[in-house]
């Protein structure tokens, strides 16, 4: 009987601890943080993970996110200082830092993301209401989302809430002005590549010019040069004809005749001449060369 009663109060033990177990015990995750309230009143804040314990049936907990939290919304469109839109598409990445007060003010991730969002683009209104549309777009972008984010820090603050970062991920014209601008951007470049090929002709130009007028040139001494030689050879032919014919007239006046046949005879080639020509003479009867 004894053996009995002990196996039962051992085995309504088991049941009572698997069923009171989980109600006094439970887990944070290295990736959780919680708070443990009993009929709404907070009792616990756990930002370290572990097993922790609470009042069976009594006491409850809620876990939060402890890693970063993406907080993207959809693209807006916001008025610059020149009263022209830009679509803007933002992003926040954030965290949980205190648990109580995020509780308190925000409670859960949904309305968490509804905050964030409509903080991050009301601070994104104000400051591009300040700029121009083309220096947002240029030159202003990283300044601006500091700018945003050094008044979003303190805000999300108030919620719990810890900033990682704020960027932009697009900043852009509407649709109704983006084809124009695609436009006038095409238009631009095609002038400046217009102007650059008229400036490739133009040096074409210029570069064949100077090339002409230095084949030019060099074809004009060329020219000169030959002349001047032409006229030596001819100068230097005509003195050795002049010393041939002082000494030995009869030799060119032969010579001569023959370089007349080399003109006049061809292939079945008649000449009449005079009687009296000297090349008839020569024809007729050549006179003997006479020697030394």
């Amino acid at each position: 009987m004894s053996f009995n009663r002990s196996a039962i109060i051992f085995v309504i033990f088991i049941i009572l601890l698997g069923i009171i177990g989980p109600q006094a015990f439970f887990v944070v995750d290295q990736t959780q943080l919680a708070i443990v309230t009993r009929f709404g009143s907070v009792k616990q804040t756990i930002v370290t993970p572990g097993i922790r314990s609470k009042a069976p049936f009594v006491d409850s907990v809620t876990y939060f996110e402890k890693r970063n939290i993406l907080y993207d919304a959809n693209p807006d469109a916001l008025l610059t200082s020149d009263k022209k839109r830009l679509i803007i598409d933002a992003y926040a990445i954030a965290r949980v830092s205190n648990p109580l007060l995020f509780r308190e003010t925000v409670q859960n991730f949904q309305r968490s993301l509804t905050r964030v969002n409509d903080l991050v683009a009301s601070e994104l209104r104000k400051k591009i209401a300040d700029d121009n549309q083309i220096d947002i777009i240029r030159n202003k972008r990283q300044q601006l989302m500091e700018e945003v984010r050094y008044d979003v820090v303190p805000k999300l603050n108030e919620f719990g809430m810890k900033t990682v970062d704020i960027r932009i991920k697009r900043a852009d014209f509407p649709n109704e002005i983006a084809t124009a601008v695609y436009a006038r951007m095409q238009a631009e470049r095609k002038r400046i590549a217009d102007a650059e090929r008229a400036a490739g002709a133009q040096r074409d130009l210029e570069i064949r010019s100077n090339v002409d007028k230095l084949a030019t040139i060099i074809f004009a001494e060329a020219e000169r040069d030959a002349n001047v030689l032409r006229g030596e050879g001819e100068a230097e032919a005509i003195r050795i004809f002049a010393e041939a014919l002082e000494q030995d007239p009869e030799f060119y006046r032969f010579q001569r005749s023959l370089e007349a046949y080399q003109q006049f005879f061809t292939e079945n080639t008649t000449v009449i001449l005079p009687s009296d020509s000297e090349l008839f003479d020569f024809l007729e009867s050549p006179k003997p060369v006479s020697g030394d």
